[in-house]
């Protein structure tokens, strides 16, 4: 039995997808399973249960680009794969899931004519936790769901990381789209409140990208603690061996938010426009979301919390307001005191000894 799992979208969502390999693998004991996801987007895949990954890589030339795909559709045509999993509803997912061959695709059909009969099992839109629409997949093959677990890959080891303090706060407050971001001067406010509050230092990580890096320039400039900076050195697994030493995990919507879930360090994220009953953190210690459908405010799922400004609009689902990629609910309508509050009503059992 070869299964081929398609997840074309960003590193959060890919890690998100790992407990459909422990089902699989307890159902087909004998089955491998591959990964077909974006270039750059594999850094956090727990390869346990994978037999191969993947790469869709998206050069601009249209020369290459046109090479790099028909290289890629000739290889996983000659995979055989008896069951495709397509977990995104774009047209390009459930193209590659019937240009396979496959003989069972399941996947999320989009909306245009031609492509939304290329399945042959069709998930239907539920609104809930995305690891449950991930997993419904398995359910329409009648698959037993017996874990619901999220698994990163971690480094087993780091030289840029022996001199990690032995207690800190990881704080990661940075994500692609900045509609997911808090101010830069509230980020250091957070920095200061946990530093003198707790005496205990933030350890903070970005991506390497520039913008990123420049954010994190700002924010070190505003601070009056001393942060300690991995400003885009480190890999993901090496991001993910640093948050399994930290105490709590402090930050935004993003990928690094699900990776320290999943290493079951006690996270805090603030939500902007995100739904929480979608992308909260998952607690592995736990078989059900707890999340609800709400207007914003204060939210947990086992040792995970989030805030989420509790105003009428909150949450829009939009990359920002009207999708203006800005988003005032983590600006200028944040009351940063009660955020604050929330905070501290968190760290202090985990902090406080």
């Amino acid at each position: 039995m070869k299964i081929l799992i398609i997840k074309l979208n960003k590193i959060g969502d890919v890690l998100l997808t790992s407990p459909l390999f422990a089902n699989l693998k307890a159902h087909f004991k004998d089955c491998s399973i591959d990964m077909l996801v974006n270039a750059g987007t594999e850094g956090l895949l727990d390869s346990t249960h994978l037999r191969k990954i993947h790469l869709l890589h998206r050069p601009k030339n249209i020369f290459t680009k046109i090479k790099t795909e028909i290289s890629l559709i000739l290889a996983l045509r000659k995979e055989k794969y008896d069951i495709v999993i397509g977990l995104a509803s774009g047209e390009r997912t459930a193209f590659v899931a019937f240009i396979t061959g496959a003989s069972l695709r399941v996947g999320i059909p989009p909306r245009s004519f031609w492509a939304k009969h290329i399945y042959t099992h069709k998930i239907p839109y539920k609104a809930q936790h995305n690891i449950e629409s991930n997993l419904d997949a398995l359910r329409l093959l009648e698959i037993p769901i017996i874990d619901k677990s999220v698994h990163a890959k971690v480094a087993k080891e780091s030289e840029a990381l022996q001199d990690l303090p032995q207690n800190f706060v990881h704080c990661h407050f940075f994500s692609d789209w900045f509609f997911k971001c808090l101010e830069d001067s509230f980020c250091a406010q957070i920095v200061d409140f946990i530093t003198q509050t707790y005496q205990i230092p933030c350890v903070l990580t970005t991506a390497p990208n520039a913008n990123e890096r420049q954010k994190l320039k700002t924010i070190q400039t505003l601070t009056q603690s001393n942060p300690i900076c991995f400003a885009g050195n480190l890999s993901l697994e090496e991001v993910a061996l640093l948050n399994t030493k930290a105490k709590a995990f402090v930050g935004v919507d993003t990928s690094i938010m699900h990776l320290s879930a999943s290493n079951g360090i006690p996270t805090f994220a603030f939500f902007g426009p995100s739904l929480a009953y979608v992308w909260g953190p998952w607690d592995n210690a736990l078989s059900d979301s707890t999340y609800k459908h709400q207007k914003g405010g204060i939210q947990k799922m086992g040792k995970h919390c989030i805030y989420q400004e509790p105003l009428p609009c909150v949450p829009c689902g939009k990359a920002g307001c009207n999708d203006s990629q800005k988003s005032d609910c983590l600006l200028s309508k944040l009351n940063q005191q009660a955020a604050l509050k929330a905070l501290q009503d968190f760290l202090d059992p985990l902090l406080i000894e």
